[in-house]
């Protein structure tokens, strides 16, 4: 049988003369510990593995007197006493089986602790990102979808695509507001808003186009343009001016309207009056006495 050398602590034949790492002694020199099932020696007083006393009668113990007994002599009528041979007390063996299970036990429950810490803390890593990605995926912000990614570099490999293929639209966008609001072009802002109605510039785009649309009702400076900017803008960030303007214009129109027929009426007065002078003056009748 392969055994493990109790000096060296190699493996080594029980029926091998010595070892043939260190060269000790082994065949018939060693037994198995009773207690532990470790090979040890013969000539130890105790097992060095888990100190299970072995060679019992290696010191016996103080004798203990014992009570004489007397034997008669046959030859002299005289009892001689025999003194009995003390016996050597058995040491009792300790017993450490209790002590190695409460360390197991208690390897057990710490592990158990550390497996129970660390599924906790790998379960809420989990729900916060999980949490994490879907409010970067209801979110149009750039910032907050490059934040995840930044964050969670070991999220699943499945939320990781979704964020940057979102994220890459929402560029996309931006790249398109930044042509559209450089351009200064009623059409492309129109385009944009149609596109992105939820885009947080489209309250900007509406800005702009309703501020081009006075500007060409300022250029046209007639009833019509600023009663179409009114019409199309109705809560038009330059309603109230353009409303002015056309109130101010419309009464300039009425007045010019009014002062024309006065004009016509007084030369229409004047005629008659020319044409009333120039008339010859018809003969007296002669009253006779």
């Amino acid at each position: 049988m392969i055994i493990k050398c109790p000096e060296c602590g190699h493996q080594v034949s029980d029926r091998a003369k010595v070892c043939p790492s260190c060269g000790i002694d082994i065949a018939g020199k060693v037994i198995r510990c009773p207690d532990c099932g470790e090979f040890i020696f013969k000539d130890e007083r105790e097992c060095p593995n888990c100190h299970c006393p072995i060679n019992i009668s290696a010191e016996p113990s103080a004798p203990v007197p014992a009570a004489p007994v007397f034997e008669a002599d046959a030859s002299r009528d005289v009892a001689v006493p025999q003194v009995e041979q003390p016996v050597a007390e058995e040491p009792k063996k300790k017993s450490h089986k209790g002590f190695w299970s409460a360390v197991i036990l208690a390897f057990v429950l710490a592990l158990i602790i550390v497996f129970l810490g660390i599924y906790y803390v790998q379960k809420t890593q989990m729900q916060n990102e999980q949490r994490a990605y879907e409010n970067a995926m209801m979110s149009n912000e750039p910032a907050v979808l490059q934040n995840f990614l930044d964050m969670y570099i070991d999220a699943p490999v499945a939320h990781r695509d979704s964020i940057k293929v979102h994220l890459e639209a929402l560029k996309k966008i931006d790249r398109d507001w930044d042509n559209a609001r450089i351009s200064e072009s009623k059409k492309a802002l129109t385009l944009f808003i149609e596109r992105n109605p939820d885009n947080v510039h489209v309250r900007e785009a509406q800005l702009l186009i309703d501020s081009l649309d006075f500007i060409t009702a300022k250029v046209g400076n007639s009833l019509e343009s600023f009663k179409k900017y009114m019409e199309e803008h109705e809560q038009g960030y330059y309603y109230d001016e353009a409303k002015s303007e056309y109130d101010k214009m419309e009464e300039e129109i009425r007045l010019a309207r009014l002062k024309a027929e006065q004009d016509s009426i007084q030369r229409a007065q004047e005629a008659a009056e020319a044409a009333a002078t120039t008339q010859p003056t018809a003969p007296q009748p002669v009253k006779k006495p």
